[in-house]
């Protein structure tokens, strides 16, 4: 019976499945996945009788908060109302008269709280602050996925590896 040692056995992976050239290939697309845009979502805000909800009409008032990129989209419930952003913020938007089964959307390009209110029925102070008939936006940065600066040096690193390994390939050197 003969037995494998162990530098056999790693020169057998080396040729198979576990070779560099194969590895690096893995890390780039593991990396290159890491890095693709996470979907927006829309989230629905109801307009009805003096107020603003991600619930309908007769539950508990509730301000979104959202994620960069996602939309908003407000739906007149109840009455005549507008979405209105206080001025003074980085974002900016006004949906016109909303009566019911109108719909307005915008996407948020920037990180905060974003306060707005209904023109007939609410009012804008000034420096980004509403009353009356008012609600609020907050948008949080996206968790859980890498950004683009954290992974393209390894994805440019793994790369450079898969060169360098096919370089020495064609040069018929050993790749121990």
């Amino acid at each position: 019976m003969k037995y494998v040692t162990s530098l056999q056995t790693v020169r057998c992976l080396s040729r198979g499945l576990l070779n560099p050239a194969r590895i690096c290939l893995g890390v780039v697309i593991v990396l290159g996945l890491g890095v693709m845009p996470v979907r927006a979502t829309t989230i629905v805000v109801h307009v009805f009788d003096f107020d603003f909800s991600t619930n309908p009409p007769g539950q508990p008032i509730v301000d979104p908060t959202i994620h960069l990129g996602d939309t908003i989209r407000w739906v007149g419930d109840e009455g005549f109302h507008t979405a209105t952003s206080a001025a003074g913020q980085l974002e900016s938007w006004d949906s016109d008269f909303l009566g019911p089964g109108d719909v307005f959307e915008h996407t948020f390009t920037h990180l905060g709280i974003f306060n707005y209110y209904c023109l007939p029925h609410g009012a804008d102070l000034g420096g980004g602050h509403v009353e009356g008939m008012a609600g609020s936006i907050t948008v949080v940065p996206i968790t859980g996925v890498p950004d683009a600066s954290s992974t393209l040096p390894l994805l440019g690193a793994a790369l450079g590896g898969l060169t360098w390994l096919g370089r020495r390939r064609r040069r018929g050197e050993a790749l121990t």
